[in-house]
């Protein structure tokens, strides 16, 4: 073996250790106008993405910024959106400023440096397979109190025209589904839900405690996000997309009559696409509307959706979440 230590989802072959060679996500938080959040994440280098930005048509001029300097993060944004900040550990010899659990794989040239976090990043915490009724509120394991971010995709093999709000039902976040509008109906989806908690605890493994709290342990799933600056992207595994209305696009019948035509809505989606290539776009039409009026209605588009691959969570997620 490689390694010199090995830990596993128990009842698996997965390898936490080995497949935390990623960037852990330590925030998901929604942000408006302008601000900035300090963080207290030594030995992890931060960088932070914005989502669910927008582009209005005509004049209107949008702007969005997000800085990172040291541990504090800085934004200016032009509406309500989503940021995320993750967190790179610090890698390299003679490196002194993280004081939790590294090792180094030195079957690589140069090793490959590996790491346990010392605080809880966003951890898989639930999987849901179900067919949305209109209007369904679903309430989820997580409490409400808790930082959350759940992703969706089809299981039929296209798109599943699925979006919802996040409300509080009971003391849990809850996924209230939209209503009874829209071209396409909503189809069967698996939704994936992060937060920054732990579940699943395993009776012996390798923990991992900071200032007396345990924050990590061997059946944690971590969350690994990317960034999609709309469209559409494709995989050769399945993906799953963040939730949310994408876009109000218009298109004109005739130039003498400018509000009249075929009004549109897109959501964000995860699924297969139309060659049969596993996907997420921003650009899933759910609802449709013949319009009439003396103007041309305003649209705008989204420019950043969230995305996930899934093959990993697909594969494990029964014996991480002991189910």
């Amino acid at each position: 073996m490689s390694m010199g230590f090995q830990a596993f989802i128990k009842g698996t072959s997965l390898d936490v250790l080995n497949a935390m060679s990623y960037n852990f996500v330590a925030d998901v938080i929604d942000v408006s106008g302008s601000g900035s959040k300090t963080y207290s994440l030594p030995g992890f280098t931060l960088s932070a993405a914005l989502m669910n930005t927008f582009s209005a048509a005509g004049t209107d001029s949008r702007s969005y910024s997000v800085s990172v300097n040291g541990q504090a993060v800085s934004w200016n944004v032009a509406n309500p959106c989503k940021m995320m900040v993750t967190a790179t550990p610090v890698s390299g010899a003679g490196s002194n400023l993280y004081f939790g659990f590294t090792l180094y794989d030195y079957s690589t040239n140069p090793p490959t440096f590996k790491i346990a976090p010392d605080f809880t990043p966003y951890n898989l915490a639930q999987v849901i397979d179900l067919t949305p009724g209109y209007g369904q509120i679903l309430q989820t394991n997580v409490p409400a109190s808790v930082p959350m971010i759940a992703f969706h995709r089809d299981l039929n093999g296209g798109y599943d025209h699925v979006w919802w709000e996040e409300v509080n039902q009971n003391g849990y976040w809850s996924l209230k589904f939209r209503g009874n509008t829209g071209l396409n109906a909503m189809q069967t989806c698996r939704i994936y839900l992060f937060a920054k908690m732990m579940v699943n605890a395993p009776s012996w493994g390798f923990f991992l405690y900071r200032q007396g709290q345990l924050v990590w342990h061997n059946n944690c799933l971590p969350l690994k996000m990317s960034i999609l600056n709309g469209g559409t992207t494709t995989s050769s595994v399945p993906l799953a997309s963040t939730n949310g209305v994408t876009s109000c696009v218009f298109q004109m019948n005739d130039p003498a009559f400018p509000g009249n035509g075929i009004q549109w809505f897109e959501c964000a989606s995860g699924g297969v696409n139309s060659a049969g290539n596993y996907a997420v776009t921003a650009n899933d039409r759910y609802q449709q509307n013949q319009v009439t009026g003396s103007s041309r209605p305003a649209t705008w588009v989204a420019g950043t959706i969230g995305y996930i691959e899934c093959n990993v969570y697909d594969a494990y997620y029964r014996q991480a979440l002991g189910l």
